[in-house]
């Protein structure tokens, strides 16, 4: 395509305006935005109000307990067994620690959590073992020492893991959404415009390969630009609640996201442009568009879902490398020569569908007597 190709420039100026007096592309843009900023800001605010958990104790060696835990409780003082488990009962506490023949016992209304349960299991151990320490005659140092163990990762994340999933995920769902959003909007604005009998006007104005670089064009800028607002609305929400280190981390791999967006983008407008234009009706979208959707519903359940050795072979394929790359470069160490390399092949598959999309966008799109298949479509002549 030649940047500079005024008719092209027109239909993307053509396409952008029309879907910004949009309603339904306004509403949906605000309604990601929401599931956005919820996203980010709703598990910050119910993580930093939740507060400690709170566990029921009737005596100072239970209280030495809870306060030895490695997790943070807050100790709920009962003045006798019965009202500890009671407060347990009435939901006022999570969990009472009583004294018991041998230790403590830890009470939990219908069940206690792993962690609460480790966490008072460990510290009862602790504090047990300094106390009979003492009466030995040994210090709490002396006790425990040549115990300590520490704990080394070979391949550390940059994230924590349950972050890195998240962020991942949210990565290859952006793309996922953004790209069939948008060419379930190219699609069926072709087909609108067959309908109308407005692409014989426009086709007759202008080359048709200029309608399709139009469209694909004007599209791309609004995909952009809607990722640039849920970034710009992402980064207000991580600042907003004090999760700048998860921003230190994501900042650098947002170029290359970029990158593998466009181009996995700009192959696939090509394809749901295609898709239009080989219907007659709107009702014909739904099998004109099926294999777009496969290509891209197939590569986003693959590179969120398989094992991290499959996820390595996607993030080379074209289109799946588009969601499996920036992923992989969030949660692990990547060479440099494997994100230039997977932008190499996705590049060249790019050109090749977009070549072959406008080879088929210009036999299809004048043809408006009934729906045709894609096989069929490749057999007609160029003229």
């Amino acid at each position: 395509m030649n940047t500079l190709d005024r008719p092209a420039v027109l239909i993307a100026e053509r396409e952008i305006s029309t879907k910004l007096r949009d309603k339904t592309f306004i509403g949906s843009t605000l309604v990601m935005l929401l599931i956005v900023m919820a996203a980010v800001i709703i598990p910050a605010i119910i993580a930093g109000s939740s507060g400690p958990d709170k566990i029921a104790v009737v005596d100072d060696a239970g209280a030495r307990v809870v306060q030895q835990a490695t997790q943070h409780y807050e100790v709920v003082r009962s003045p006798s067994e019965a009202a500890a488990r009671q407060s347990v009962t009435d939901g006022n506490a999570k969990a009472a620690l009583l004294p018991a023949s041998n230790g403590y016992v830890v009470v939990g209304k219908d069940k206690v959590d792993t962690e609460i349960e480790s966490g008072l299991r460990q510290a009862a151990s602790t504090v047990g073992m300094e106390a009979n320490a003492s009466r030995a005659g040994l210090t709490p140092s002396e006790l425990r020492a040549g115990t300590q163990v520490d704990i080394q990762l070979m391949n550390p994340g940059k994230l924590p893991g349950i972050v890195s999933g998240f962020v991942t995920i949210g990565l290859a769902l952006v793309f996922y959404m953004t790209a069939l959003g948008f060419g379930m909007m190219i699609a069926q604005s072709v087909v609108q415009e067959k309908e109308s009998r407005v692409v014989e006007i426009l086709a007759a104005a202008v080359p048709i390969r200029s309608l399709l670089w139009g469209k694909v064009l004007g599209n791309t800028v609004l995909a952009l630009s809607q990722i640039v607002v849920i970034a710009a609305a992402s980064l207000i929400g991580l600042l907003a609640t004090d999760q700048a280190d998860v921003l230190e981390v994501v900042a650098p791999v947002a170029g290359w996201f970029v990158v593998f967006f466009v181009l996995g983008f700009v192959a696939l407008a090509g394809l749901w442009a295609v898709a239009g234009s080989l219907a007659t009706r709107q009702e014909d979208l739904g099998s004109t568009t099926l294999p777009g959707q496969m290509i891209l519903m197939i590569p986003f359940f693959f590179s969120v879902f398989a094992g991290s050795s499959a996820k390595t072979v996607a993030s080379f394929v074209p289109i799946a490398s588009s969601m499996s790359m920036p992923g992989r470069m969030l949660t692990e160490d990547v060479p440099l020569w494997q994100p230039l390399l997977a932008i190499a092949i996705l590049l060249a598959t790019t050109v090749l569908i977009v070549r072959l999309g406008a080879r088929l966008y210009e036999r299809t799109l004048l043809q408006t007597g009934r729906r045709l298949g894609y096989r069929e479509a490749l057999r007609l002549d160029a003229s």
